[in-house]
């Protein structure tokens, strides 16, 4: 049965050759959005590369001036013999710009093709098939990320976003990324970007989670974005709680015990932060165990569902071995991990922010505050990462008892990297700028013994 649509497109090729050898100045637009690759034969690839050549040398790109760099083509064919030829059926390069469309068209059909070959390939080996659904989306996803751009533009070009954007935040209609909320943070990273890999470590219990936390509630509720958290430790419960405590501002304790739900003050907080957590975009996955692939696998899915604009992943080192992986060392792994979710961040053009362990031995030194050589595990997060946020709290001494955690901001790309600090409301779940007014930790008296209903509180507000 004759396909409908060919794969190979031999005249398109031709064609097109022909019309760069009658026209070369097409070079310039054509040569930015045909690869070598999207011809089909190779003395169609060769010739195209000797006519890019040529012209880039400011050499007429003619059968002569061909043959003269390589006389032969990869099947043996005189180079001046089939460049003549070519060149001479083709009368205009009118339609040039045409059939580069055909054949670019014909190089995806082709990679398509491939790409059904392998998935059915796949279908039929022995495997984890979680494993193999997720290598197969990111396969999928791959021909999807490929753009018809040009990978070269001008500087023109590549400025007229810049004043668009500047425009645009000027007129209050966008913003750069996405922020903390905390202002000393935020004066120092200057925006999460859309692309960038941001990086928080600490020691267990510094807020690394509450941070990172307190970024996706802040990005769904005050923004009205869409937040994903890869929660690898926490159950979405405890996750839940957290948020509930942050915005409402009511102890955890509280909470957990049913306390909050006998007074009105905790009450009234408690009801207004289910509204707006029930209707913020706020999606958590906590299953454990899970791989790379597979987290990348869930991200794209949910950002092709509805985008998002921020994802967090609660931790690193908690990500699983993928069986298939061969990389043998652990440090090796992490950093592909890193470097992975780099392009991740690039490709779904938002910001991934990691959180990361710091090694124990940061508890011995005499000066405990933590370097950039103590992130656990991989030393390859400097060389991926676009931010890194360093948490230290001193437990032995008054400032960190009281909460007072010093966050240092050791590498950002797009500003000057420098050092903060903040309140870590533990009760609360959150951060908050130092000194802040808080609320009053003493219980006010009840109105009146009750047996108190909480169920009411979030069914009110219906499972949205």
């Amino acid at each position: 049965m004759q396909p409908d649509r060919p794969l190979i497109a031999e005249d398109a090729e031709q064609s097109l050759l022909g019309a760069l050898m009658r026209t070369p100045d097409l070079c310039e637009v054509i040569g930015a959005k045909l690869a070598v690759q999207d011809f089909y034969f190779e003395d169609h690839q060769a010739l195209y590369a000797l006519i890019l050549g040529c012209h880039s040398k400011g050499v007429v790109p003619d059968a002569v001036s061909l043959a003269d760099v390589k006389p032969e083509l990869p099947s043996g064919a005189m180079t001046l013999v089939y460049a003549a030829e070519i060149a001479m059926n083709v009368v205009s390069s009118a339609n040039a710009r045409h059939f580069a469309k055909i054949v670019m068209d014909r190089a995806k059909a082709r990679r398509l093709h491939d790409l059904g070959d392998k998935l059915m390939a796949m279908a039929i080996t022995p495997g984890l098939i979680n494993d193999q659904y997720a290598e197969a989306q990111a396969l999928v996803m791959g021909l999807n990320a490929e753009e018809d751009a040009p990978d070269v533009v001008t500087m023109r070009e590549a400025l007229g976003p810049v004043f668009e954007d500047m425009q645009d935040r000027l007129d209050g209609k966008q913003f750069v990324g996405q922020d903390f909320g905390l202002e000393d943070l935020d004066k120092i990273v200057r925006m999460l970007r859309p692309g960038n890999l941001a990086i928080i470590a600490g020691r267990p219990g510094t807020g690394k989670t509450v941070l990172g936390m307190n970024l996706a509630d802040r990005v769904a509720i005050r923004r009205n974005g869409g937040s994903l958290v890869f929660s690898l430790e926490m159950s979405k419960t405890e996750l839940a709680r957290r948020s509930l405590a942050a915005e409402a501002g009511v102890r955890q304790d509280w909470i957990e015990s049913g306390e909050a739900a006998k007074y009105k003050d905790s009450k009234i907080r408690m009801e207004a932060a289910v509204a707006k957590l029930s209707t913020a975009d706020i999606r958590i996955c906590d299953k454990g165990a899970l791989t790379f692939s597979r987290i990348c696998s869930i991200a794209r899915f949910q950002h092709r569902a509805k985008p998002l604009d921020v994802i967090v992943v609660d931790y690193l080192s908690m990500i699983a071995t993928d069986p298939n992986s061969k990389l043998q060392n652990r440090n090796l792994e992490l950093g592909s991990y890193t470097r992975g979710f780099k392009a991740l961040a690039k490709e779904l053009k938002l910001p991934i922010v990691v959180l990361a362990q710091l090694n124990r031995g940061i508890e011995n030194r005499a000066d405990p505050k933590p370097r950039m050589s103590d992130l656990r595990d991989s030393g390859e997060i400097e060389q991926d990462a676009d931010v890194i946020i360093m948490a230290h709290r001193d437990k032995d001494s008054e400032a960190g008892q009281n909460g007072l955690t010093e966050i240092d901001v050791v590498k950002v790309r797009h500003a000057k990297p420098d050092g903060c600090t903040l309140q870590f409301q533990g009760e609360f779940a959150r951060f908050v700028n130092a000194a802040p007014r808080r609320y009053d930790e003493t219980p006010p008296e009840p109105e009146k013994p009750r047996k108190a209903s909480v169920r009411s509180m979030f069914n009110s507000q219906g499972r949205a």
